[in-house]
């Protein structure tokens, strides 16, 4: 398994593109899975064969691309390629803002993006209150 969290972002166009065929075959060849986060989802339409969706700390949505465009089929989005991602994508982010709201909160319990009794983390809270 590869984890790769927007390794893509400095690169350009054309690089980006020889690097995603690259790691597409290299899943074929071995066999391997490559899970990628990214917010730049120009030219993906193609790549990802599962999507999961995470926010405030936990997985919220996961499965197979198929099953995310049947979902959007239902909902009349009827689009294809980076459209349909895009607005699969798209649909998760104004959930996610109207179930936090928004970032600019003042109040703590209104900005923290997540926290459990192991962990204390988001915006203006990268420590635990107990570390050093």
């Amino acid at each position: 398994m590869l984890l790769l969290d927007e390794i893509t972002v400095d690169l350009d166009l054309l690089s980006r593109a020889r690097f995603l065929e690259f790691l597409k075959e290299e899943t074929e060849r071995r066999a391997c899975t490559i899970v990628y986060a990214t917010h730049i989802l120009d030219n993906l339409a193609t790549w990802p064969t599962h999507l999961a969706h995470m926010g405030l700390g936990r997985v919220k949505k996961w499965g197979e691309m198929s099953q995310f465009k049947e979902e959007a089929d239902r909902d009349g989005a009827g689009k294809e390629g980076n459209s349909l991602l895009g607005d699969i994508v798209l649909k998760w982010l104004k959930e996610d803002l109207e179930e936090r709201g928004p970032r600019n909160q003042t109040s703590v319990s209104e900005s923290k993006s997540y926290s459990d009794a192991e962990q204390v983390a988001g915006y203006g809270q990268e420590k635990r209150p107990d570390w050093k």
